[in-house]
């Protein structure tokens, strides 16, 4: 037989046990006084609901909610101009860095180019290719030639 704790009163209420069960609750509530009257109040309770009409609800109720619909959109709405701000910052910053990047690197290549021509000039001795003779002297002055046009040109772009 059943003892009160291991009762299932709601369930039997419910009619939610098989019949095995619903029998052994059954047995128990004939031998026990205080679970058939926790029973009797559980269907007097659900009578009482039962006749119960639904109440409509009041102007009050009905603009309460809505003010609290209203606040939750207006929530959402906050967050999805927050994360629409957000993402133009990173827009902008990302293009910052990428802009940012290419001048660097332009930059970069042109001072790796300058300190190779002056690596160039200022070497002690000429390479064979620039050695003394005919076809050295005219590499030289085509070298010249080519220092003087760059430096000319940085100065006008100043």
């Amino acid at each position: 037989m059943l003892d009160c704790e291991n009762l299932r009163l709601d369930a039997y209420h419910d009619g939610e046990l098989f019949p095995a069960e619903r029998a052994d609750v059954e047995a128990h509530l004939r031998d026990c006084p205080a679970c058939a009257a926790e029973l009797a109040a559980m269907r007097g309770m659900s009578g009482a609901f039962a006749a119960a009409a639904p109440r409509e609800p009041s102007r009050e109720q009905l603009m309460q909610l809505a003010r609290g619909v209203r606040a939750e959109w207006s929530d959402a709405r906050m967050l999805l101009r927050l994360f629409r701000a957000s993402a133009v910052a990173a827009a902008v910053l990302l293009a910052c860095a990428l802009a940012a990047g290419a001048y660097l690197s332009s930059r970069t290549k042109a001072a790796a180019h300058e300190a190779m021509v002056l690596d160039h000039v200022a070497m002690p001795s000429p390479p064979a290719a620039l050695a003394a003779g005919p076809a050295g002297a005219d590499q030289q002055v085509l070298l010249a030639q080519w220092i003087a046009d760059d430096l000319q040109g940085r100065q006008e772009g100043r």
